[in-house]
C-alpha cells in the first residue's frame, strides 16, 4: 500500500473529533463563576495549565462585540497569547467567545475556534459546561482538553479561597 492510498483511506475528522466537551461542578455558584471568568484579576489567577506562573490579562471587554487577551508566561519565560471576540453574555449563565492564538513573532493571529461557557445551577453548586469547537485537528483539540483540566484545577483551588 503506498502512502496515498493510506492516507486516501484514513478517515476524515468529523466536527466531533474537533469539539472538546468538559463539564465539571463547582462548589460556587454561578455568580461566583462568572466573576471568575469576566474579572482580570480572577482570570489571571486560574487561566492556564499548572505550567503557567502567571497570566497577564487584558483587555477584558465582556459584551458582546467585546474584545480580550490574555499572555500566558509559563516556567520557560516564553510568552503565549490568546486572542479574542466575545459572541453572547449572558451574567451568570453564558459567555460565548472566538479564540486564537497570536503569533509572538508577527503579532499575526491563526486559527479561530469557539468557545461556550453554559453554566447551571444545581442548589450550592454548579455545574460549569465548556465547549470549545472549530479546531483544526484532533491534535489541537486534545492539547487544549489537557489545558482546559489544568485550568479547571486552578479554578478549584481559586474558589475555595472565596
Amino acid at each position: 500500500m503506498t502512502a496515498q492510498t493510506a492516507a486516501a483511506r484514513a478517515p476524515a475528522e468529523t466536527e466531533t473529533d474537533r469539539t472538546l466537551v468538559l463539564t465539571r461542578v463547582f462548589k460556587a455558584s454561578p455568580a461566583a463563576i462568572y466573576r471568575a471568568w469576566t474579572t482580570a484579576e480572577a482570570l489571571a489567577s486560574w487561566m492556564g495549565p499548572r505550567s503557567i506562573k502567571t497570566s497577564d490579562v487584558g483587555p477584558l471587554e465582556v459584551r458582546p462585540g467585546g474584545r480580550y487577551r490574555i499572555g500566558m508566561r509559563g516556567e520557560s519565560g516564553a510568552t503565549h497569547t490568546v486572542c479574542g471576540v466575545y459572541r453572547e453574555v449572558v451574567p451568570d449563565r453564558k459567555l460565548v467567545f472566538t479564540w486564537a492564538w497570536e503569533d509572538a513573532a508577527s503579532g499575526k493571529l491563526g486559527h479561530e475556534s469557539l468557545v461556550t461557557i453554559s453554566l447551571r445551577a444545581l442548589g450550592e453548586r454548579t455545574e460549569m459546561t465548556l465547549r470549545h469547537e472549530r479546531f483544526d485537528s484532533k491534535g489541537a483539540r486534545d492539547n487544549h482538553g489537557e489545558g482546559w483540566t489544568g485550568s479547571f484545577d486552578k479554578l478549584v483551588e481559586w474558589l475555595a479561597k472565596g
